[in-house]
This record gives structure tokens, sequence and C-alpha cells, in this order.
């Protein structure tokens, strides 16, 4: 009776053991299941915020560009070289942070037809030495061409009291997207409009 106690308890034990053997690999396999559904989501949205903070990081940057074009642009009031001041002023504020503008619209927010699409185009507009990176160019130091009167010609802006007039710039870029899980690229716009700054005022006010 002994020994059939014994050789019964021994049998129990190997169960025990077997069972225990598979149980682990049971744990083992989920859990190589469960990295393998976890691992991708965790990559996909890891890489999906960096996605959204290089974009957002972009779109910001474009934004206080025309911002600052546009605040300049209120001071520079009726001078002939006010386009291209405004563009130099984008275009400062946009290198710093790597972001290469592809356009920029300069034009009379009181009449939206009237303005100038500046392309950046960087070598392209050169007189002698002098160059000028925009297409057209707005620079009136510079022969022409290649320089050309904006379609808004700087010189009648209005800058007399009580009614000035309404500069606007509108910035555009075109974001690259590094994974393309979402798109190619797309186009970010940014448009800023500021009251000049009065130059004459009212004698009568």
């Amino acid at each position: 009776m002994g020994i059939d106690t014994r050789e019964r308890l021994t049998v129990l034990a190997r169960v025990r053991v077997a069972r225990a053997g598979l149980k682990k690999r049971h744990e083992k396999g989920a859990t190589l299941v469960e990295a393998a559904v976890v691992f991708p989501l965790m990559f996909l949205i890891i890489f999906a915020v960096a996605e959204f903070g290089l974009a957002f990081k972009d779109w910001l940057t474009v934004s206080h560009a025309a911002r600052e074009g546009a605040r300049a642009g209120a001071t520079y009031g009726d001078d002939a070289a006010a386009d291209f001041l405004i563009l130099q002023d984008v275009g400062r504020h946009l290198g710093p942070a790597a972001v290469q503008v592809q356009q920029v619209r300069i034009y009379n927010a009181d009449n939206p037809l009237s303005g100038t699409n500046y392309d950046y185009t960087p070598g392209a507009n050169c007189a002698g030495v002098d160059c000028c990176d925009w297409t057209p160019c707005p620079d009136p130091d510079l022969p022409a061409p290649p320089y050309a009167i904006p379609g808004w010609n700087p010189t009648t802006r209005d800058v007399a009291l009580p009614g000035t007039s309404t500069l606007g710039v509108e910035v555009s870029y075109t974001h690259q997207w590094i994974t393309g899980f979402f798109n190619d690229s797309s186009v970010f716009t940014s448009i800023v409009e500021y009251h000049l700054e009065p130059q004459v005022f009212d004698s009568n006010g």
C-alpha cells in the first residue's frame, strides 16, 4: 500500500509539473501575441505625434512670419520699396526655422483683387551682381527688368487719416509629410491684415 501511495504521489507531481509547463508556454505565447499587436500601434502613435508636431511647428512658423511681415508692412506705408521690405521680413522669420516659403501674396485688403503673388525664386532675377530672390521682383533699387511695379503700387497706398489703407499678407508653404501616412504634402496658408500706420494727419481733426 505504501508503494502504491508513493507511485500515485509521483504521478500526480509529474502531472502538476506538466500542467505548469503548459501554462508557462501558454503565457509566453499570449505575451508574444500581445506584443505583436501592441508594438505596431505604439510605433504608429509615436510617428503620428512626431508628424503632427513637426507640421504644427511649421504652421506656427508660417503664421508668425505672416504676422511679422504685415506688422512691419504697416509701418512702411507708401514707401516704394514696401513690398520688397515685407518679403525680406517674412524671409527673415522663416530662415532660422529652415522653412522655405513658396509664395507670398501682398494685397489691398479693401480691394483683394489688387495685389501681387510673389514666388520665391532665389537667384532667378539678376541685374549684374545684384539679384532679387522673388518673382516678380519688387526691389525699386534694381533696374526694370528685373524690377516690376507691384500690382498694388506702394506709392498709391493711403497713409492719411481718417482712413488708411489695409494691408494684407498671405504666406503659403508646402509641408512635406515624413511618413506619408496621411498625405504626401499639405499647403499651409496664413493670412494677416493690418491698417497702415498714418503718416499724414488731418489738420482739421
